[in-house]
């Protein structure tokens, strides 16, 4: 019997090898290099209900990309990316993270003109390396989305993710869906406004401690560990941090909204700046709030 994520990943790989063999049928290929580099600061990176279990902490991230975009035909183009990121704490060196992934998009446009509507697929799959191997992970991805002008000045899109994660864990085998509609609106010729809101349904996971610090065992979470659909020992913060702690998994929602500016000082190069905050709800009571703030470079070349 295919496993899920395996049998996404071989659907990926024949998808991939068809689109590659109708490009190389057409026009020569466009080749670009994205580069991204993010300080940023989570205040909720253990994704807990209570405010004793909840860790904070700073974060640098860089992702570096090989895009390969391909126009097939009037109305069809496609793109192929290779990519390899890392995201490195401050404190939770444990969750360290180094990834290596592989997508492939194409882009529809039925109609012609300034209004008209175009519409994209897109298939990830990549691997997540951590420095807990509790967590290394291989992630697929699937996304369907619709982008429209409204004004010269504001762009809009509406789609649909699917999401599936199996781990060396337990806990963090997780499916989900998300459904997102995003807003771009040009302020000047350089700065642009952007927002996402975004739901999501299927598996959420968050970490508590089981042992406090001082040695004495917490008593007010076995409602939460009778909800979970999966729970584990958290090797990673129970080694960064004292005490030990647990993470479970539950069926639950999410509200989020990611809203941010960015300013293109260069024809290749931009600065950004966003917010993401998300409301999680959880089986069981579960409740929690989390914000991400991140400041990025962009370039393309």
């Amino acid at each position: 019997m295919i496993e899920p994520a395996k049998g996404l990943g071989q659907c990926l790989l024949m998808i991939t090898m068809m689109l590659w063999s109708w490009s190389v049928k057409a026009d020569a290929p466009v080749f670009f290099v994205d580069g991204e580099l993010t300080f940023g600061y989570d205040d909720n990176l253990s994704q807990a209900q209570r405010e004793r279990d909840t860790v904070e902490d700073h974060f640098l991230e860089a992702q570096l990309g090989m895009l390969y975009n391909h126009r097939v035909d009037f109305n069809t183009a496609m793109s192929f990316k290779g990519f390899l990121s890392g995201q490195f704490f401050e404190t939770a060196d444990s969750l360290n993270r180094g990834t290596a992934g592989l997508e492939a998009s194409i882009r529809y446009q039925p109609t012609f003109g300034f209004l008209a509507p175009f519409y994209r697929l897109t298939l990830t799959a990549q691997l997540d390396e951590y420095d807990e191997e509790q967590r290394d992970s291989d992630v697929i991805k699937a996304q369907l989305s619709g982008t429209k002008r409204i004004t010269d000045q504001l762009t809009s899109s509406l789609g649909v993710e699917y999401r599936h994660r199996d781990s060396e864990g337990s806990v963090w085998d997780t499916k989900d869906w998300r459904f997102f509609l995003n807003g771009d609106l040009m302020l000047t010729k350089r700065l642009a406004l952007y927002s996402t809101y975004s739901f999501l349904t299927g598996d959420v996971t968050s970490s508590a401690q089981v042992t406090f610090c001082n040695g004495l065992a917490a008593d007010d979470i076995y409602g939460l560990i009778q909800s979970s659909t999966a729970i584990e020992f958290d090797h990673a913060l129970s080694n960064d941090f004292c005490g030990d702690w647990v993470a479970y998994r539950l069926d639950g929602t999410t509200n989020a909204i990611m809203t941010g500016l960015n300013y293109g000082f260069s024809h290749s190069m931009s600065l950004d700046a966003s917010m993401l905050w998300a409301s999680i709800n959880g089986d069981g009571d579960n409740d929690y709030y989390r914000r991400v703030y991140r400041f990025s470079v962009l370039a393309r070349f």
